[in-house]
């Protein structure tokens, strides 16, 4: 019988009778010869040793069956009873951890026992109780390596078949065990699970770290935060719908190119721009002017409103500020919380404007006097608020983001810029210097082309997620309950049989930017193209951060005749974000 030689030192140090201690080896007392003693002889006193190690323990015989274990022990020294307690506590905590090793350091991650489907193909690993850590540090880079390397691994994707990518697997992030899904089929099955009560049911995450904070930052009355009644949900999409609507969107078209105009010229006006910082501003000016129709006066209030925007855009990136737990007064004191307020009060103070003087053609007043079509019903002054920074969030953040990528790509690819160039001077000739949104929309096929092109190679970090409320069951696997469902567009887009290619080219910013590719029927993307989402919450806003986009681009490629990029591409630096963008914010000289 084989015993491991953890065991074989706890039974040696426990089979003394009484579970009696063991002296470490050393000279007996009577072992040292007295002077004159014959050969052989012992001495009658004893040479004094400490009273630790005077008494030496005999065992009397063992029965065979002890031979294996006492075989073990000749080969191990003699423990002291302190030792044997560590002994065997280190023995029962390495047996744990090996049998219980996923419920110990990763809780959650056993399989639903009433379903016969197995988990999905993966490893839950990473640091103990939190996961992996690498999705922090390129996330999407991290999930398209990790999909290609667990089909590796298991030779075969999800479908069964091993055709194909793989499009479902699991990990371990954020103390939670996850599925990652990707394609469009697939995410699709996730988001339509949501509002569903039986079957396998899934939810908005709003309870995250520290839930006071993220209530803070995020308000509980936006579209986001009804995670449970979905008439309730779907009321609020409408009304809040109404003020992005293709024809409102239209209707500010002439104040987005006004817009545009004046950040050209500021780039223009300098020998280098930062396109971060620039876009920043831009796309906050529409922000304050045209979402909310705030009456800033002069540079100290507009730089003040700037800067609380930023702050409550760090704050919402800022991972260990949402998941620290931070207590209410000390919560009060933070640069996001204040930020917080004074948008919140400047906010407040335009709604009281709206009340008293009446719609005025703002988004923000659009939302003011959106009325349900059949029982009129209309927003409570809380789900304007919230909703309103929901706005700043998906028409400001995001869009800034990716016309800084849409610059870097352009820069890297001169020949692309050139054919931007020409097109819009083509378009000028055709409908003259003002922007229509149908102009845009039916007669920029190369803009199109770059700014779909850039979403897709760059797009939203690491993706959305829902909680898992009722085990799902989908493609020959289990999600269970109390999971994370993470879908993932940059994945989807990786893995799109369109584009995909086995160097993993088509989504490098140099060889995969291929603008062309959405001119042609054959090549372009379809379903598996989803830069906004899906679902019962596709971007609400993507008709406006589309038209303020594709404006700015159209009258830069008008008013700059070139421009050199002072980013240094080699071994690049990116920074984390909502997206992601080179850590130095894309420097260019303007001409």
């Amino acid at each position: 019988m084989k015993v491991p030689l953890a065991l074989a030192a706890i039974l040696s140090a426990l089979d003394a009778p009484g579970g009696a201690s063991f002296a470490p080896p050393r000279p007996a007392a009577a072992s040292i010869p007295r002077a004159g003693a014959p050969p052989g002889g012992q001495s009658s006193t004893p040479v004094a040793f400490p009273p630790s190690a005077r008494r030496i323990i005999r065992s009397p015989p063992r029965p065979a069956t002890l031979a294996a274990p006492l075989a073990a022990r000749s080969l191990l020294p003699p423990l002291t009873s302190s030792s044997a307690l560590k002994a065997l506590i280190a023995f029962v905590v390495l047996a744990l951890a090996t049998k219980f090793r996923e419920r110990i350091f990763y809780p959650g991650s056993s399989p639903d026992p009433s379903k016969s489907e197995p988990l999905p193909p993966g490893t839950i690993g990473g640091c103990p109780w939190i996961g992996s850590l690498g999705l922090f540090s390129g996330m999407n880079e991290f999930l398209i390596n990790r999909a290609a390397s667990i089909e590796a691994k298991s030779g075969a994707a999800s479908d069964g078949g091993g055709a194909g990518p793989l499009k479902i697997w699991k990990m371990f992030i954020l103390g939670t065990p996850t599925a990652v899904v990707s394609g469009s089929a697939g995410i699709k099955k996730v988001l339509g699970r949501e509002f569903k009560k039986e079957g396998g049911g899934v939810s908005q995450i709003t309870e995250l770290g520290n839930s006071d904070m993220v209530k803070v930052l995020f308000g509980e009355e936006s579209l986001s935060f009804e995670t449970s009644n979905p008439q309730k949900y779907h009321m609020l999409q409408k009304l809040v719908g109404q003020a992005m609507t293709p024809e409102a969107v239209a209707r500010g078209i002439p104040f987005l190119q006004k817009c545009s105009e004046e950040a050209v010229y500021d780039m223009l006006s300098s020998e280098t721009a930062v396109m971060a910082d620039l876009f920043r501003k831009f796309t906050l000016d529409v922000a304050w002017r045209q979402i909310i129709g705030l009456k800033l006066k002069g540079d100290e209030e507009i730089s003040a409103f700037r800067a609380a925007v930023r702050t409550w855009f760090k704050a919402l990136e800022n991972y260990f500020l949402i998941m620290a737990p931070i207590p209410r007064w000390l919560m009060r004191r933070l640069p996001a919380f204040k930020a917080k307020a004074y948008l919140n009060e400047r906010i407040g103070e335009r709604i009281d404007q709206l009340q008293r003087d009446g719609p005025d053609g703002t988004t923000m007043s659009a939302m003011v006097y959106a009325t349900g079509e059949d029982d009129g019903a209309r927003l409570t002054r809380q789900q304007v608020v919230d909703n309103t920074f929901l706005l700043l969030l998906a028409g400001s953040e995001t869009s800034s983001l990716t016309l800084t990528n849409v610059m870097l790509l352009l820069g890297m690819h001169p020949e692309a810029w050139e054919k931007l160039v020409n097109e819009q001077r083509d378009f000028v000739e055709k409908h003259g210097e003002a922007i229509t949104k149908d102009d845009l929309d039916n007669d920029c096929p190369y803009l199109d082309g770059v700014l779909r092109e850039t979403m897709r190679l760059l797009p939203i970090s690491a993706g959305g997620a829902r909680k898992v409320d009722d085990t799902v069951v989908m493609d020959g696997v289990q999600i269970p309950k109390g999971w994370f469902a993470l879908y993932s567009p940059a994945l989807t887009h990786a893995q799109d049989p369109k584009t995909i290619r086995e160097d993993g080219s088509h989504m490098d910013i140099e060889a995969g930017f291929q603008p062309e590719r959405w001119m042609d029927a054959a090549t372009r993307p379809t379903t598996e193209y989803m830069p906004f989402g899906a679902g019962h919450r596709f971007c609400l806003g993507h008709t406006l951060a589309t038209a303020e986009m594709k404006t700015f681009l159209a009258v830069l490629a008008r008013k700059v005749k070139d421009f050199d990029l002072l980013t240094k591409t080699k071994n690049m630096k990116w920074k984390e974000g909502v997206i992601i963008t080179p850590r130095d914010g894309v420097v260019v000289a303007a001409h």
